[in-house]
Order: structure tokens, then C-alpha cells, then sequence
């Protein structure tokens, strides 16, 4: 039992049934508890299956890249973790259906391009893979919006989550190249390592650039600039570490700094309706 819940990375999961939950609350002081609650289940349970079906494709790679997965070690069947995916993916669509029409057409529409990435996006390499999977890390405050009937008011945290996992995947390509040689076209294996750590760069430091705007535009409150400071902080020691050569580490710092954003976010909600000190 501890592989099938160890295959869903409940942590990744839990980011994005918070990421929900921060995007309601933002969106709009007044929503259904029981509809954001329903969300955030949603999201947890087509995030995990996105996580198991991409073992399930990644498999061979991950025999190379990451032994000790379920998958690999044969604590899961291969088989068995392509119906446990799918059984995900059909029980966070059928909860989505409780809230409303636009949540249903967005569970179906992710759960359908996580699939596809797993299955083929992944493969054809290049940056449209990234690009893809950082839609699908910044999504949640969407559907978080959504689940409040205000989707409008989180395309910024979007955006911001979007440049860092953008980066963050990008990074975890370059640790990855070893494997991916001969497996799949990703952009480092594409347009090398160095190339590919400036494009990183690039998308990391104009995600700290615009990371004030939520404030500026008055979306978060005062409490929202230090927690995000501290965030950039982590986001450029990441960057320092990659070009230091230590891409594994980089990608680690920057899921800790995405981490301490998501929190900003909710520090930030959390005081806007308070006055500054």
C-alpha cells in the first residue's frame, strides 16, 4: 500500500489541492466551502494520476534515472499502475462534475493533457514539453477561480507559478540528460546544457522580476512582500547552484521556493483586507 500512496508524490499533490484552495480564497471573499473542498480533491486526485501515469511511460527512463520509484523496484506492475492511473484520472472528473459545468470541462481537459504528455508531449522534447507541464503545475489557482466563479483573478498567480515550474522543469531536464539521451528529444538534450541553463535563468529571474505585481495591483496585502522576498532569495541561490553545475540540487531549491511562494500567496490573502502596519 505505501508504494501506491509513495507513486502519487502526495506531496506535489497537496501543493496543488492548496494551490486550489489559495485560488478560491483569492478569487473571491465569498464561495461554497463545499465546492472548493470538492476542488481541491480534485486537483489532488488528477495530480496523482498524472504523477502515475507518467511513471508508467517513463518507466525504462527511470530504471536509468530514478531505480528506487515503485515502478522500477517492482513494488507496482505496470499494468497495475496504468488502471490505478486511470482510475484517478475517472474519480477526480466524476467529483469535478459536483461543482459545475466549467470545472468538469476543465478536470477533463487537464486529465486528457496529462495523459497526453505522459504519452507522446514528453517525448517530442523541446520546450513545448516544459511549457506544457507548467500549464498543469499552474493551473490549480485556476481552477481554484474557477471553483469560486472567478477565474479571472488568479491569472497572475498563475502566470508567476508558470515561470518558475518552467524554469524548475527545465532544470530537472538538464539533471535528467543522462537517461534521456536516446530516449527523448528534451531541450537540453536538444540545444545542450549551457543553452539550456540561460533559458532557465531567463524564465526564473522574470518570474522574481513581476512577483511584486500582485501587491502592486493590489490583489495581497503588506504580508505578502516578505514571504515572496524570502522566495526570490531561494530562486536565486537556485540559480547560483545550477550554474555552479549542481542541476539535481537547483531543482530541489526551486520547488523549496515555490513552496515558500504558495505560502505568500496565503499570507498575502490573508492581510488584504487588513490595514498595513
Amino acid at each position: 500500500m505505501r508504494a501506491y500512496v509513495e507513486i502519487l508524490r502526495p506531496l506535489n499533490c497537496a501543493m496543488a489541492a492548496f494551490a486550489v484552495f489559495l485560488g478560491a480564497g483569492i478569487a473571491s471573499g465569498s464561495f461554497s466551502i463545499f465546492d472548493v473542498f470538492i476542488a481541491c480533491a480534485v486537483a489532488f486526485l488528477v495530480c496523482g494520476a498524472g504523477n502515475v501515469i507518467n511513471d508508467y511511460y517513463d518507466y525504462n527512463i527511470d530504471r536509468i534515472n530514478a531505480p528506487g520509484r515503485p515502478l522500477p523496484r517492482g513494488a507496482i506492475g505496470l499494468r497495475t499502475a496504468h488502471i490505478y492511473a486511470l482510475f484517478l484520472f475517472t474519480a477526480g472528473v466524476v467529483l469535478a462534475a459536483a461543482i459545475g459545468f466549467a470545472a468538469f470541462a476543465l478536470a477533463i481537459f487537464n486529465s486528457a493533457l496529462l495523459y497526453a504528455y505522459a504519452w507522446r508531449i514528453k517525448r517530442s522534447g523541446g520546450l513545448k514539453k516544459n511549457l506544457t507541464v507548467s500549464y498543469l503545475v499552474a493551473s490549480p489557482f485556476l481552477y481554484g477561480g474557477v471553483a469560486a466563479s472567478n477565474p479571472g483573478a488568479t491569472v497572475v498567480f498563475a502566470a508567476l507559478a508558470a515561470l518558475a515550474n518552467v524554469s524548475r522543469e527545465i532544470v530537472k531536464d538538464i539533471a535528467d540528460i543522462k537517461g534521456d539521451r536516446g530516449a527523448c528529444e528534451t531541450l537540453p538534450v536538444k540545444i545542450g546544457i549551457q543553452r539550456s541553463s540561460m533559458l532557465a535563468s531567463v524564465f526564473l529571474l522574470l518570474g522574481v522580476f513581476l512577483s511584486p505585481l500582485p501587491y502592486l495591483l493590489g490583489i495581497l496585502g503588506y504580508a505578502y512582500l516578505p514571504l515572496v522576498s524570502i522566495a526570490d532569495a531561494v530562486f536565486l541561490y537556485a540559480l547560483l547552484v545550477l550554474w555552479k553545475g549542481s542541476a539535481p540540487k537547483s531543482a530541489r531549491y526551486i520547488k523549496l521556493g515555490m513552496f515558500i511562494a504558495l505560502l505568500s500567496f496565503l499570507a498575502g490573502a490573508l492581510s488584504r483586507a487588513q490595514p498595513g502596519p
